[in-house]
């Protein structure tokens, strides 16, 4: 999958690039931003396949977009290679769509207990790592860490006010529950990353997925 995604990248920027020479640096840029962007839509197509295929389908695409949105700002660990990035990905976020879809029939005062317990832990965690590095992101300039720090929190109080506008929703009769649940789960999820036990399952996962040469 990886090499394919690579071999049409290659083709399509060396086809972009005006000066057809592969060494140069505009190539290399051209082929990057191709990449970056077929893989994007690749986990897109998997990702909603995936939902479809076990009935998940809204809260696997909630989770993910929501997951890999903190994941642009707040950092983390990452996997060996794209594939088993992508992959990793769909699981955590399939584990995490059972978790919200085994929860939104409970009762509504259970359900805001819960919201807040992952609220207050997510913003423990961010508050505390947030932003991590990593080999691609060094983040050694206290800028970036300051601009990736603050969307991170941007990020997580659209989220408190969404869940703040959910009960006032609720008291009409109206609710988002199910909604503002896979937004808090899909931040969890990633918050979960930052910390050693959630890298360390990530890693686990990655070294799985090596072993069957994914």
């Amino acid at each position: 999958m990886n090499s394919i995604t690579e071999n049409l990248s290659d083709k399509i920027a060396f086809r972009l690039c005006g000066s057809k020479d592969k060494s140069s640096d505009e190539f290399e840029v051209l082929k990057y931003g191709i990449f970056a962007f077929l893989h994007i839509c690749m986990a897109a197509i998997l990702t909603i396949l995936f939902g479809i295929l076990t009935s998940t389908l809204f809260q696997i695409v909630i989770i993910s977009l929501v997951a890999g949105l903190m994941k642009r700002n707040s950092g983390g660990i990452h996997c060996s290679s794209p594939n088993r990035c992508l992959i990793t990905g769909i699981i955590l976020s399939y584990i995490f769509a059972l978790i919200g879809k085994s929860l939104i029939n409970a009762k509504l005062g259970v359900l805001y207990s819960i919201d807040v317990i992952i609220l207050i832990h997510s913003f423990i965690i961010l508050y505390k790592k947030c932003p991590v590095p990593s080999e691609n992101k060094p983040l050694k300039k206290e800028a970036i860490r300051k601009k990736l720090r603050k969307n991170s929190f941007c990020v997580y109080f659209v989220c408190i006010i969404l869940f703040i506008f959910n009960i006032l929703l609720n008291l009409l009769n109206l609710n988002l529950n199910s909604l503002v649940l896979c937004i808090s789960l899909g931040i969890y999820m990633q918050m979960l990353s930052l910390t050693i036990v959630g890298s360390k399952s990530i890693l686990f996962i990655d070294k799985v997925l090596l072993k069957f040469k994914i």
